[in-house]
């Protein structure tokens, strides 16, 4: 299974929303009201600014996983759209996203990065954990809990 990971393009477009949106509807669905999905439609232009990105795992011309960085301030930078496909995960493509996303951070200056999940995204949260990410804050919101992680770079 040879895979790449690399810049999203404007033809990832369509791959990307329905992965992200897929995994939300089956894993996620009572946590629809914690995310807007606004940014699916606009990919290019939500993460295109100079110190954004966003990143794909691209596996047999199939999307199979995401991340996004988008600049909160000169200093903070927010990870988004953490996604791997669930016949996709444990085979590592999870660490390199993040690991790609905290080198672009790095390179551009931050100097912390952000991540907010829910209770239902443990796997997300423990790789940010592995990866030095510490919890910060904690909210509940509807029955269920948004935790904001950070990464001191």
């Amino acid at each position: 299974m040879p895979h790449i990971l690399r810049p999203f393009r404007a033809e990832d477009a369509k791959g990307v929303k329905d992965l992200i949106l897929t995994i939300l509807t089956k894993e996620y669905p009572f946590d629809k009201s914690a995310y807007s999905d606004s940014d699916l439609d606009r990919i290019g232009e939500t993460y295109g600014g100079s110190k954004d990105a966003f990143f794909v795992v691209e596996e047999d011309g199939d999307i199979v996983g995401t991340v996004g960085v988008k600049q909160e301030t000169d200093e903070d930078a927010l990870l988004r759209r953490l996604f791997v496909d669930p016949k996709h995960r444990r085979c590592g493509y999870g660490q390199a996203l993040l690991e790609t996303a905290v080198d672009f951070c790095r390179k551009n200056g931050y100097k912390r990065m952000f991540f907010r999940c829910t209770d239902r995204m443990s796997d997300a949260m423990k790789l940010c954990a592995k990866k030095g990410f510490k919890e910060t804050e904690s909210l509940s919101v509807s029955g269920f809990n948004i935790h904001k992680l950070e990464l001191k770079l």
